[in-house]
């Protein structure tokens, strides 16, 4: 038996908590917006939120998410640099030795929280991502 129809009749269009699942493009672009912030930082999440916002509040609800965890950590990462070269000024190696476990440990935290996300979006679902670690800068 062959099944015919739209892409998201095919996948059975099951409804969640917002309504019927969107279609897998939306899902893409939403998921490809959290990984984005791996590779580009904040430039991707941007892109894809300025120009899928109008079309989809799908995908400018993830893009928005994935574009405030970029700016989060990026904050966090000047911070940091901030603190390193602070702590530079006395000892250079101590700078190093309490900076770049910190630094480490925040990324791989980032990391974790955006494949998670990512994973929901690509099912159609949405993730909320934890607010110390996504400072709501983007609506």
């Amino acid at each position: 038996m062959t099944v015919t129809g739209s892409a998201s009749h095919r996948r059975g269009a099951v409804p969640g908590p917002t309504g019927p699942r969107p279609p897998r493009r939306e899902e893409l672009l939403a998921a490809a917006s959290y990984l984005g912030v791996v590779v580009g930082g904040p430039v991707v999440p941007l892109a894809v939120y300025l120009t899928g916002r109008r079309r989809s509040p799908y995908v400018r609800r993830h893009a928005a998410q994935a574009l405030n965890v970029a700016l989060t950590f990026l904050v966090y990462a000047v911070s940091g640099t901030i603190v390193g070269t602070l702590l530079a000024f006395d000892n250079p190696g101590d700078a190093l030795l309490v900076m770049v476990p910190i630094a480490v440990a925040a990324w791989l935290l980032m990391l974790t929280y955006l494949a998670r996300a990512a994973a929901a979006a690509n099912r159609g679902g949405f993730r909320q991502i934890p607010a110390w670690i996504c400072a709501v800068l983007v609506t």
